[in-house]
């Protein structure tokens, strides 16, 4: 009995989407970009396996991300994860090679960052790589061809007719394909996609009719663009939790949510300390999954000396927006023994409002002291705590049963 396989690429870091973001990781919705993948092949039920290329060492990680989906104990056996390569072509080699013992008949390819794709194009794809060997989703060019010369003036204008942009999945029968990857191994070139590296050493790739649903994932616009889309429709709401200690040091300025407060003391920090903007920068950026602030704003980059803490939290929230959700309202603790919050505290919330761009109502911000317990107490450090709510405003998701050297 013939028995086919899904071969995931999901081994790219995502550098375009930001540092530390890895698009297939990201969540639309409920779900991981990732899993909406997997859903939506296993809703055909053509698969016995399905193979993931992940991030070197990040096998835990990407079960972490899939714990749902490896709750089934089908999906577990049957589920396999391989370390990929320095580039794409390398990362779909090693997974073949995992797949080879299990022999199976056909393989279809597919980007981890293309999440809307539909059961329809899976369909057409296998039955085109049943039929011919191999194939591939296409959709027609929209934007005019040019040609350009190295100074960037026109050189030509190009008939696109004869061109098409092509998606993924891409089927092969895997005896061909995965002969083809070991050939392409050894000729020094790296190519751009596999129906290229079956073109070079087998043959001939059929083509199918793709969907412009079908986009893949490659900055946050894109995400933005699917929202849009969506129309709206979909509210999917989000919590995410901050958490910051500063020690408190003299000569610094006491930044408590971009209010300076009259102290004998402010936070020692790269920045200006501010740590209750980066207990809510945390709590935003974990809300959607998207890392923390050293992660995006690293303490070893000379760029964020001495920088205000709100300039930061505008960027989180620029980087949230653009994924598609906004603030609902936010709850805030700040520990401190001295001195009092409450006299800044509309102030406070007034600010964090504008960076925000939510109203102050939205916002509460509460004081307390440590009882001139442990550090805070004894006046040497302050700490902040921060929970975020967000929805989304319309990324739509799937309902089927985030280095240059590798763009997967």
């Amino acid at each position: 009995m013939e028995r086919h396989a899904v071969l995931i690429t999901a081994a790219g870091s995502s550098t375009r989407m930001g540092n530390s973001v890895k698009k297939e990781y990201l969540f639309l919705g409920n779900t991981s970009v990732l899993e909406q993948c997997l859903r939506t092949f296993e809703s055909t039920g053509l698969f016995d396996w399905f193979v993931i290329t992940i991030p070197p060492g990040g096998v835990s990680k990407a079960r972490q991300v899939l714990a749902l989906w490896l709750q089934d104990p089908g999906h577990h056996q049957h589920t396999l994860f391989v370390e990929g390569a320095s580039n794409r072509q390398g990362s779909v080699r090693n997974g073949l090679q995992a797949l080879s013992p299990y022999e199976p008949s056909t393989v279809l390819i597919h980007d981890g960052a293309r999440p809307w794709v539909n059961p329809q194009t899976i369909l057409r794809v296998f039955e085109g790589t049943q039929k011919y060997g191999a194939c591939a989703p296409v959709v027609p060019l929209v934007d005019s061809l040019k040609r350009l010369h190295p100074d960037g003036t026109i050189a030509e204008h190009v008939d696109r007719s004869a061109f098409v942009g092509i998606q993924t999945p891409q089927g092969f029968r895997f005896p061909e394909i995965y002969e083809a990857h070991l050939l392409a191994a050894t000729d020094g070139k790296e190519y751009l996609d596999d129906t290229e590296i079956y073109h070079r050493y087998i043959g001939n790739v059929h083509t199918v009719e793709g969907d412009r649903a079908n986009r893949k994932i490659t900055y946050w616009e894109d995400i933005h663009m699917a929202n849009q889309a969506g129309g709206g429709k979909q509210r999917i709401n989000r919590i995410g939790f901050g958490y910051d200690l500063h020690r408190l040091v003299e000569q610094r300025t006491l930044w408590v949510g971009g209010v300076a407060i009259p102290s004998p003391k402010g936070e020692e920090g790269h920045s200006d300390g501010d740590v209750l903007i980066h207990a809510i920068i945390d709590a935003l950026l974990g809300a959607i999954s998207c890392g923390d602030i050293g992660s995006h704003f690293p303490p070893s980059d000379p760029a964020y000396k001495d920088i205000s803490s709100r300039i930061l939290l505008q960027k989180a929230v620029s980087l949230i927006q653009s994924a598609g959700w906004k603030v609902i309202n936010l709850d805030c603790t700040v520990v401190l023994e001295t001195p009092k919050l409450l006299p800044y505290r509309e102030k406070i919330c007034q600010t964090l409002a504008t960076d925000l761009q939510i109203s102050p109502s939205q916002i509460s911000v509460k004081g307390k002291t440590k009882e001139k317990q442990d550090a805070v107490g004894k006046q040497e450090a302050i700490e902040a705590y921060a929970v975020a709510l967000l929805e989304s405003v319309g990324v739509p998701s799937l309902n089927h049963s985030f280095t240059d050297q590798q763009k997967e």
